[in-house]
């Protein structure tokens, strides 16, 4: 059984590589090194799930293959030629992206974190329900709507959150991928190359609303559905893709060295773990620009 999962496809982390094959890696440790797309952000068994008879399967894992690898030949075949893309290759693009989003091990804890703050809430609420007579007479007296999130369902997801999350992976990919589909798409070409990427690559932010309320507040929290929602993603070390619902249309574009620079501070102010360019003097200026203000948690 293969058991080295990519939280971060190669196929992708390919498209970052220098002219030996290598990718350069900077992480929160401010250690910089090069490796093979193969052998970085691997993870045993993280998108394996145990089957109601305790076999392990990797219908997941298999799944998450077979979406890289029409990615990739769309990616090589069009995307890299700036050719627009059929209604199907769309699809299959946005559904390689809803994954993406979906996959990493950020998402997984950061679905972790807040499932225990649900519980937590939940505990301290059954807490002050039982203290106070008066907040059961009027539990008891208002109408169910019939929906209910119940300590157990918690109990259970978070006795088994890794393989929840792999699963879940699946019954999102849809929802998530239409959303994205319906989207408009720029992509940025950088012909110099420059672009980096993380091991957390899909950046959601609104800037209107970071404006109005400020970053991090709950007016500004980032979704797809968000009407002045962007999302970015590195494609390569010279694409990027900006999609959201205030462009007017699809396009491919050129950027400039500075528009290129101000993508790359939304990727790595929002990596995780590790910083992944092309070249070991790329990663030296983000350390020395960044040290101990963005990529460090």
């Amino acid at each position: 059984m293969k058991k080295r999962h990519h939280t971060i496809p190669r196929c992708y982390l390919q498209n970052f590589t220098d002219s030996d094959g290598f990718v350069w890696v900077l992480d929160t440790k401010d250690n910089i090194f090069k490796t093979k797309p193969e052998n970085i952000l691997v993870e045993s068994h993280f998108y394996t799930v145990t089957l109601k008879n305790g076999d392990k399967s990797l219908f997941v894992e298999d799944t998450l293959a077979n979406i890289e690898g029409t990615y990739a030949a769309i990616f090589e075949k069009k995307i890299t030629k700036n050719l627009f893309l059929t209604d199907e290759e769309r699809a299959k693009v946005s559904v390689f992206i809803a994954a993406l989003f979906l996959r990493t091990r950020p998402h997984r804890e950061s679905m972790h974190r807040m499932v225990l703050s649900m519980k937590k809430s939940m505990e301290e609420w059954r807490q002050r329900y039982e203290d106070n007579p008066e907040a059961r007479r009027i539990a008891a007296a208002t109408p169910s709507s019939g929906k209910a999130i119940h300590m157990s369902d918690i109990e259970e997801y978070l006795e088994n959150y890794k393989e929840e999350h792999a699963l879940s992976i699946l019954a999102q990919l849809p929802h998530l991928s239409q959303i994205i589909f319906d989207m408009k798409w720029s992509i940025w070409e950088s012909p110099s190359g420059g672009y980096v990427t993380s091991d957390d690559p899909i950046v959601l932010l609104r800037p209107e609303a970071i404006k109005k309320y400020g970053p991090n507040a709950f007016g500004s929290l980032p979704g797809f559905a968000y009407k002045d929602v962007d999302v970015t993603l590195p494609l390569s070390k010279n694409r990027l893709l900006l999609a959201g619902w205030i462009l007017e249309r699809d396009s491919y574009i050129g950027v400039d060295s500075e528009m290129m620079e101000r993508m790359n501070y939304r990727t790595i102010t929002h990596s995780s773990e590790r910083i992944i360019g092309e070249s070991e003097s790329m990663l030296k200026a983000i350390r020395l620009k960044y040290n101990k203000t963005a990529y460090k948690k």
